[in-house]
């Protein structure tokens, strides 16, 4: 079970359906793009993480909670 906090790379297999948010910034360096920082999607298990529609960078997904 997810706990609230949770992150996932783009393009990663999502392990449990819920709503995700977009972490903006790099874990490996600080290029991400701030312009999607809010965004939150829902996401079925077995769907992969996408990247960011603006800058289609490195960014993570954040579990948010059960949809």
């Amino acid at each position: 079970m997810l706990k609230r906090g949770d992150t996932f790379e783009i393009g990663e297999i999502c392990p449990e359906s819920g709503v995700y948010r977009l972490k903006g910034k790099s874990v490996e360096k600080d290029d991400g793009c701030d312009t999607e920082e809010q965004r939150e999607i829902p996401l079925t298990k077995g769907e992969r993480f996408p990247p960011c529609k603006n800058c289609k960078g490195k960014v993570q997904w954040e579990y948010v909670r059960r949809a």
